[in-house]
């Protein structure tokens, strides 16, 4: 906490000096919690994370949604290789050894047979190649896709606890800086009365000190104990400035705006009745979240358990293509149409043991998850013993702190009359006044104690969701 609050100090002495003066913000406990849960950066950023979580849910869904695609491409071959094959012209005309060919010959000309090359160059690619083709697919059947569907709500129910969970962290988090604020405070309130007791006595010593009934060594003591206690208003008021720059940080507002609380703290809040409710696991938002985390890894178990089922997949295109030599665009009749539509199987055989090695890591991953679970459930059962025997030993610290605070009280005025009716000294008005304040400390001391307590075990009951 030290180094929180020096952080926010230093933060604050840098702050440019506000233009005008802000309105006071009155806030309860329950308008603080809700400021928080809307301004807080961890809360804001803990919702962002569920929107990615949701948009990355959204593309998992889209696995089963047809897809259509168009795409177009225009080459250029300025150099053609060109295949080396028999002069089949040649052979087809003038015949080949004992097959006559379609030209009698009589009718050839042997001087131009004769100088036919027997092999010619023959190329299939041509200058200019253009595509246009749209194409669709459509997913029927896929294992991983299947299960990967149905998993889709237990993912955005893990990405809203973790939500939740932050949320919880930022509530505690508020009240106990809350609540320290409303201590401070009446510790505030009780120095002051304190410093108006021995204000009056002091003035009531003087005067009974020119009279010649009292001693200067008394007023000077009470000048000393007087001192001291406004000494410890300034520490005071100091540890309440810091204590509402802790409160302002823990709810995301602004450091410089002005706040007042609204709500009092007394003993008459704190309810014992909290000690009597039993431990649910399923309130607690950390278990939920693991129980949720445990289903997730059970679906990837049975993905791949499945992943030896075929795929089946539906495909079609349709498309124009173009080929010429010299233009790059032609008319109307020249551009060709094709179109092709059909199914695919896909059929694993084998595949290495790839799918036997990542089937025992989701088997494994999965019986961590058990295991987290059981040790999840022995660390909140011992979280919740451990608060509520922490609650019930603050509860009596607070009675005892109270009662010694009584009685302090009784002895610190019964020294104060004694001491005016000239039966008592002033050193045992000190001495009183000392074990008063030190009683004050520790009675506040032990409020704030049995305040956090309470909402530790309200948290370990799941209360603060």
């Amino acid at each position: 906490m030290r180094p929180l609050v020096l952080t926010i100090a230093c933060l604050l002495a840098f702050l440019p000096p506000a233009l005008k003066a802000q309105d006071t913000v009155r806030l309860s406990l329950q308008q603080s919690l809700q400021y928080a849960s809307k301004n807080q950066i961890r809360v804001k950023n803990a919702i962002v994370d569920e929107q990615i979580a949701l948009a990355r849910n959204k593309e998992v869904s889209a696995l089963a949604l047809p897809k259509v695609s168009a795409n177009g491409n225009i080459s250029y071959a300025p150099l053609v290789a060109a295949f080396q094959v028999p002069n089949f012209i040649k052979q087809i005309i003038a015949g080949q050894g004992d097959q006559p060919g379609l030209v009698k010959d009589a009718a050839l000309n042997q001087e131009v047979v004769n100088g036919m090359p027997d092999v010619m160059s023959l190329a299939f690619q041509p200058r200019w190649t253009t595509t246009g083709t749209l194409q669709a697919n459509q997913v029927l059947f896929d294992p991983s896709v299947m299960v990967a569907l149905q998993a889709r709500r237990t993912i955005e129910e893990l990405a809203a606890k973790g939500v939740q969970m932050t949320e919880q962290d930022v509530k505690v988090a508020v009240m106990k800086a809350y609540y320290n604020v409303l201590i401070a405070e009446k510790q505030r309130g009780l120095v002051d009365q304190n410093i108006g007791l021995l204000e009056q006595m002091h003035r009531e010593m003087t005067e009974m000190n020119k009279a010649g009934f009292t001693e200067k060594i008394d007023v000077d003591r009470l000048s000393v104990a007087l001192n001291n206690l406004r000494t410890q208003k300034i520490r005071v008021d100091q540890v309440i400035g810091l204590a509402y720059l802790s409160l302002k940080f823990q709810m995301g507002m602004p450091l410089r705006t002005p706040i007042a609380l609204t709500d009092s703290l007394s003993e008459n809040s704190i309810e014992e009745g909290i000690l009597a409710q039993n431990l649910d696991f399923a309130n607690r938002i950390e278990y939920q979240l693991l129980e949720t985390q445990a289903r997730l890894n059970a679906f990837d178990v049975r993905r791949y358990k499945l992943a030896w089922l075929p795929t089946l997949s539906l495909f079609g295109n349709y498309g124009y293509t173009l080929y010429n030599q010299e233009k790059l665009f032609q008319k109307g009749d020249q551009w060709q149409r094709s179109a092709m539509f059909g199914t695919t199987l896909n059929v694993p055989i084998f595949d290495g043991f790839q799918r036997r090695a990542k089937l025992r890591q989701a088997e494994l991953t999965l019986e961590r998850s058990h295991n987290d679970l059981e040790n999840l459930r022995n660390s909140l059962t011992l979280e919740n013993a451990s608060a509520r025997i922490t609650l019930r030993n603050n509860l009596l610290a607070l009675q005892n702190q109270r009662q010694n605070m009584e009685l302090a009280r009784a002895v610190y005025t019964t020294a104060s009359i004694k001491y005016r009716e000239g039966v008592g000294s002033s050193l045992e008005v000190m001495n009183a006044e000392t074990a008063l304040r030190e009683a004050q400390t520790n009675y506040f001391t032990a409020l704030y104690d049995v305040t956090t307590s309470r909402i530790d075990l309200q948290r370990s009951l799941g209360m603060l969701r």
